[in-house]
């Protein structure tokens, strides 16, 4: 009866997202969006959608778009970083799978680089997430954690300084 009404479009995308149906959640969320093309939160919960989906890719994408509409959209900076920081998981399982021969010396120190590199493209999306008023603590502490692991000793105090004040 109101097939353009946005609060039953958005309802029936949180039940297709609750009950796992994925592809008519994204129908019903593009719907919303057509009408209100310049909100990033819409975006935002597409990625969200997508991420739970296990599309990391099109989460992505989804996540890069709500911040072409806002750069400082703490939620999808943060998950941003989130997606590539999972990416350390699999690296290191990499590293401790190799033995001691010359080859997997020379591997485990590509490896070493690759994970090093994937902390430093992962800060500008983290900054941007503790920028606001109410930063995320753990995005805080996984700058503290970043800067530690990459020898940035100035950045890691200033983190910590910051870490330990939002603690108490």
């Amino acid at each position: 009866e109101n097939p353009d009404d946005d609060a039953l479009l958005r309802s029936a995308a949180d039940v297709y997202l609750k009950m796992g149906m994925t592809d008519e959640y994204e129908a019903a969320m593009n719907k919303v969006i057509a009408k209100d093309p310049n909100n990033p939160g819409l975006y935002f919960n597409l990625g969200v959608g997508a991420a739970n989906a296990g599309n990391a890719e099109k989460a992505l994408g989804y996540y890069k778009k709500a911040l072409e509409i806002d750069p400082n959209y703490a939620g999808a900076n943060l998950n941003i970083a989130a997606l590539m920081l999972g990416q350390d998981k699999e690296i290191i399982e990499q590293m401790n799978s190799l033995g001691n021969t010359k080859a997997d010396n020379k591997k485990y120190e590509e490896l070493k680089d690759k994970r090093l590199q994937l902390y430093k493209d992962a800060i500008p999306y983290l900054e941007k997430a503790t920028s606001g008023e109410t930063p995320n603590i753990e995005a805080v502490r996984t700058l503290y954690n970043i800067h530690v692991q990459l020898g940035n000793d100035e950045e890691a105090k200033a983190y910590k300084t910051k870490l330990d004040a939002m603690q108490g």
